[in-house]
């Protein structure tokens, strides 16, 4: 499956040089290009006032490459701007894979902790926990002073990694960050959540609400259209119900039919781990589309409810109150995860999130 890859620049200090930089991000375009035949390739960069360079969806490691030379000396030197830019990568990702179902892989590479308010962290952790599952991967590369061993955002770096099955490093010396690609050049993707995924995911009512926003609902079609023929049953009349006035719903992206009791039955096995959102199995389309909540599925093999009533008795994660404190990872140059439970997320859209961001 296509993976895109977003690589974002959180660099405040002269610990790591342009050319450096530069040299191991064409290689890594280069070398996944080989194999990662219809992935993209996006940066994110800021400027001195907070001021967002974002290259998206290129294939050329030198248009990449390109971007990072014409804002090196723009950015800024005296502060992060780590989760916001997380929240502006976060949006796009939300946007394509609505119509996409791919990869997604984001490296951070950063020299300088964050000291944005916890409110800023819980709204970064809450849009992790609906972007995680398209899937999202977020590896972090954090550069530093030899001298240094601990930093006051080693609890959220490694919950990041840890939450989305990525990793995180911690460099000592500049010259380690060369290996450090090569190694997640290689990287294989560890999951396919979100992909025709029956089993049934956990989440919480507010993540709900986002995948449904997302997921266009099939429009009717028009009165002049007659005589549309089911992609799924290949009959004009619907072989389930035999209702000759029950005519197929169509995908606005792709304007391929389904008559509404054969899509109900193809989203039972063919649903994204949400019973009602699924991919458009239609010719060259894969944009989320959802059912009616209120239509008949299948639990277990056995029992029929509708998707509002499956939602509403679904168990939850229980999310505890306040970030747990674990020991941050010594400075070294090795991949490691810390295991830690995700802290409360207090109720907010992805819309209000990005706007607080800026």
């Amino acid at each position: 499956m296509r993976e895109d890859v977003y690589f974002y620049l959180d660099l405040t200090t002269d610990l790591l040089k342009k050319k450096e930089l530069v040299k191991v991000i064409k290689y890594y375009i280069d070398e996944k290009n080989k194999t990662n035949i219809k992935g993209r390739y996006s940066l994110l960069i800021f400027q001195e006032e907070g001021n967002p360079i974002f290259i998206t969806d290129k294939k050329d490691s030198g248009i990449i490459a390109k971007s990072v030379d014409e804002n090196w000396k723009l950015r800024p030197k005296k502060r992060s701007y780590f989760e916001n830019g997380l929240f502006y990568i976060f949006s796009y990702i939300a946007e394509t894979v609505r119509k996409k179902s791919k990869f997604n892989r984001i490296i951070i590479i950063t020299d300088t902790p964050s000291d944005l308010s916890e409110g800023y962290q819980e709204a970064l952790f809450n849009l992790v926990s609906k972007i995680k599952n398209f899937p999202t991967f977020i590896d972090i590369i954090r550069i530093s002073d030899s001298s240094e061993r601990f930093f006051s955002d080693d609890v959220k770096l490694n919950m990041l990694a840890s939450d989305t099955k990525g990793g995180i490093f911690y460099l000592k010396e500049k010259k380690e960050l060369a290996n450090v690609i090569k190694k997640l050049v290689k990287t294989k993707q560890f999951t396919t959540t979100f992909v025709d995924q029956p089993d049934r995911i956990k989440i919480s009512q507010e993540d709900y609400a986002f995948y449904n926003h997302l997921a266009k609902p099939l429009k009717k079609a028009e009165a002049s259209m007659d005589k549309l023929v089911c992609h799924l049953c290949k009959e004009e009349v619907c072989p389930i119900c035999t209702d000759v006035y029950d005519i197929p719903l169509v995908c606005e992206d792709c304007n391929t039919n389904f008559h509404n009791c054969c899509i109900t039955n193809y989203t039972i096995n063919h649903n994204i781990g949400i019973p009602n959102i699924l991919r458009c199995p239609g010719p060259s389309c894969d944009v989320l589309i959802k059912i009616d909540e209120d239509e008949i599925i299948e639990v277990s093999g056995e029992v029929e409810v509708s998707v509002k009533e499956f939602m509403a008795e679904e168990t939850l994660h229980e999310i505890p109150k306040t970030i747990p404190k674990v020991q941050p990872l010594p400075s070294s140059s090795n991949v490691g995860f810390v295991k830690t439970d995700k802290p409360e997320m207090r109720p907010s859209s992805i819309e209000d999130s990005i706007k607080e961001s800026r």
